[in-house]
């Protein structure tokens, strides 16, 4: 399986080692701040690359990446993905991320709902 490269910033596909998107002209060179690079990650159109930047979101307690989490919260069905969300925002721990938990609780998806339970009981 080939390896996908991707625009950290447009998410357009790539090939391999190029300096500057052609699709939405930015520079691909390190410039970016390593948790910026996390945040952005988090529009990875693939869900395994988001899953592991939501989880070192938490690690990091990155607080500016909850907008962020927020959005991806609203967005996704994905009880793996919205339990992983939860995780991050338990370790960050702020009073915004426990909106945005409130937020997920109000999805009202069952899966979700329980592990909640489950953890916080």
């Amino acid at each position: 399986m080939a390896i996908k490269y991707f625009c950290p910033f447009c998410k357009a596909e790539l090939p391999e080692d190029l300096e500057i998107c052609p699709f939405c002209k930015t520079d691909l060179r390190d410039n970016v701040s390593y948790d910026d690079k996390i945040i952005l990650s988090l529009d990875h159109p693939i869900l395994d690359v988001r899953m592991l930047s939501i989880k070192l979101v938490g690690e990091k307690c990155i607080k500016k990446a909850l907008p962020k989490l927020s959005d991806l919260a609203n967005k996704s069905s994905d009880p793996l993905e919205l339990i992983a969300i939860y995780k991050s925002l338990k370790q960050i721990g702020s009073s915004e991320a426990n909106k945005i938990i409130e937020k997920i609780r109000q999805k009202n998806n069952k899966i979700v709902n329980n592990y909640i339970d489950e953890i916080t009981s």
